[in-house]
C-alpha cells in the first residue's frame, strides 16, 4: 500500500494515525540499526583483530565517511518529502520526474566522489591528521573503499524512497539492509579474521555489503514500485524538482555532514591532550552515541512523511497529531538512552577492545555527559524534522547549523581554552542545551507568522 493510499480515509474511517506511525517507525528504526551496523562491525573486528591503533586510524576516516552519507540523506530527505508532497497533491507525474532527478544527483555526485577519494588518497589521509604508522592504515582503508562511493550515496536514500512507496516497499528495504549487513559480518570475518586483509579488508567488506543493499532497493523501483518509479524523461518538459528537494533536504545535510567537522576537530583535540588512547577512546564512545542517535532519527523521519502528506491533503488536524506522536516517542527514547548509557558504558566499551586499560579510564569520566546530552538534543532534532516536513527548510537549517557547527565548535574552543583537557566531554550538552532555546524560540516565531500549517 502506498503512503497516499495508508494515509487516505477508507468509508469514511481514517486508518489510526499511532498505526500509520507505527508502520513506518518500525521499518525505520530496523533500517536505520542495520545501517548502524556497517559502522559497528567494522569497529569490533578492527578493534579485535588489528588493534588501538587501527581503531584510532578508523577514527580518523570517520569525517570523510560522513559525507556519501549526508548527501544521501539530502537528497533521501528533501526527495522524500517532496515525492510525499506531490503524491498527496495527486500529481503522480511530477513525483516521478522528482525522483528522476534525484537519482541522477546521486549518481553524479557519487561517481565525483569516487575518483577524488582514489587519486587524492595520500592528501587525504594527510589531512585528516594521519602520521606514520597510523597512516599507513588509513590509506589502506580508503583504497578499498573509494571504489564503493556511489553505494554510499545511495544506500540512505534509496530507503527513503520505498518508504514513500508504502509498506510492501519499506520492508522490502528493511530486508535489502539486513542482507547488506549480514554479508558484512560475513566478509569482516573472512576478509579481517581469516585472510588478515586488515584495514583494506574491513573497507572491501564494508563497499561489498553497500553495493548489495543498494543494488536490490534500486532494482524494486525499476521493477516492482507502482509509484515511486523512474519517469522516462528526467529533465525538460517540466517544472526541475531537484533544486527544490536538495534545498528542503539542507538542514538535514548540515546535520549529516556537521559530524564531519566534529569529529575532526575533536580528533585534533584530543591527540593533542590523550594522544593514540584518547582516540581509540573517542571511537568507542561515538560507537555508544550511534544506535541512539540513527534511533532518534528514525523516529523524527517517521512522522515527517505523514506530516508533509496531510499538510498537503490539507488536514491540520491529521498533521499536528501526527507531530505530537513523534514527540512524545524521541523525547521518551532519549531517556531511555541516557539511563542505558550510564549502566552499560563498561560492558560496551570491552566489546570493542577486550583489554580495556587507557581507553576505558578516559570514557569513564566521558560517558555521563555524553548521556545527558540526548535529552536536550530530542528536542532540538523534533524541531528540526517538523520544519523541514513543512517545508520550511531555512530555519531547520539555522538549528542544524547551531547545534552541529556554531555553538558546538565555539563551546569546544572555550571549554578547551579555559578548563582545559576534561573540559572537551561536557561540549555537547552545553550545545544541545543553548540550542534547544533557540529552537523553541523559532518554532514560536514561524508559528506566529503563520508560516506552520
Amino acid at each position: 500500500m502506498s503512503l497516499s493510499t495508508h494515509c487516505k480515509t477508507s468509508q469514511g474511517v481514517k486508518t489510526s494515525l499511532l498505526k500509520e506511525f507505527t508502520s513506518l517507525a518500525i521499518p525505520t528504526i530496523l533500517s536505520g540499526w542495520v545501517y548502524t551496523i556497517y559502522t559497528l562491525i567494522d569497529g569490533i573486528f578492527i578493534g579485535r583483530y588489528v588493534g588501538q591503533q587501527a581503531l584510532a586510524a578508523l577514527n580518523l576516516v570517520v569525517p570523510l565517511l560522513y559525507v556519501p552519507y549526508a548527501v544521501s540523506v539530502m537528497v533521501g530527505v528533501g526527495g522524500a518529502t517532496l515525492i510525499a508532497r506531490l503524491l498527496g497533491e495527486q500529481r503522480q507525474a511530477e513525483a516521478r520526474r522528482a525522483f528522476s532527478q534525484v537519482l541522477w544527483v546521486m549518481l553524479v555526485s557519487g561517481v565525483a566522489m569516487s575518483a577524488g577519494v582514489l587519486v587524492y588518497k595520500q592528501e587525504i589521509a594527510a589531512a585528516l591528521g594521519a602520521e606514520g604508522a597510523i597512516a599507513v592504515d588509513v590509506v589502506a582503508y580508503l583504497s578499498g573503499w573509494g571504489w564503493f562511493v556511489l553505494f554510499a550515496n545511495g544506500l540512505y536514500a534509496m530507503e527513503l524512497f520505498l518508504r514513500v512507496e508504502g509498506a510492501p516497499a519499506a520492508r522490502f528495504g528493511l530486508y535489502a539492509m539486513f542482507l547488506g549487513a549480514l554479508a558484512n559480518v560475513v566478509l569482516d570475518y573472512w576478509l579481517i579474521a581469516v585472510r588478515g586483509m586488515g584495514m583494506y579488508g574491513a573497507s572491501l567488506a564494508t563497499g561489498l555489503s553497500m553495493m548489495v543493499s543498494s543494488s536490490a532497493m534500486l532494482a524494486y523501483h525499476f521493477v516492482l514500485a507502482k509509484q515511486v518509479v523512474p519517469a522516462r524523461r528526467a529533465f525538460g518538459g517540466g517544472p526541475t524538482h531537484v533544486w527544490r528537494a536538495m534545498y528542503n533536504g539542507a538542514s538535514e545535510f548540515l546535520g549529516a555532514i556537521a559530524p564531519a567537522v566534529t569529529v575532526f576537530v575533536f580528533n585534533r583535540v584530543i591527540l593533542t591532550h590523550f594522544g593514540e588512547p584518547g582516540l581509540a577512546a573517542y571511537a568507542i564512545l561515538e560507537y555508544m552515541t550511534l544506535g541512539a542517535t540513527v534511533t532518534m532519527v528514525a523516529l523524527v523521519q517517521s512522522m515527517q512523511p505523514m506530516i508533509s502528506f496531510y499538510r498537503g491533503a490539507q488536514d491540520a488536524k491529521s498533521l499536528h497529531g501526527s507531530f505530537r506522536l513523534g514527540m512524545k516517542a524521541v523525547i521518551g527514547f532519549s531517556l531511555l538512552v541516557a539511563v542505558a548509557m550510564t549502566t552499560l558504558a563498561r560492558p560496551l566499551t570491552f566489546l570493542f577492545l577486550p583489554a580495556g586499560g587507557e581507553a576505558w579510564a578516559i570514557l569513564e569520566h566521558a560517558v555521563i555527559w555524553y548521556a545527558l546530552a540526548f535529552l536536550p538534543a530530542a528536542g532540538n532534532l523534533i524541531v528540526a524534522g517538523y520544519l523541514t516536513a513543512v517545508e520550511a527548510p531555512g530555519p531547520s537549517a539555522a538549528i542544524a547549523m547551531l547545534r552541529s557547527w556554531i555553538v558546538l565548535l565555539g563551546t569546544l574552543w572555550l571549554l578547551d581554552t579555559w578548563l582545559g583537557s576534561s573540559a572537551i566531554w561536557y561540549t555537547l550538552l552545553t550545545t544541545e542545551l543553548v540550542t534547544l532555546a533557540v529552537s523553541a524560540w523559532l518554532y514560536r516565531k514561524q508559528y506566529r507568522l503563520g508560516h506552520i500549517a
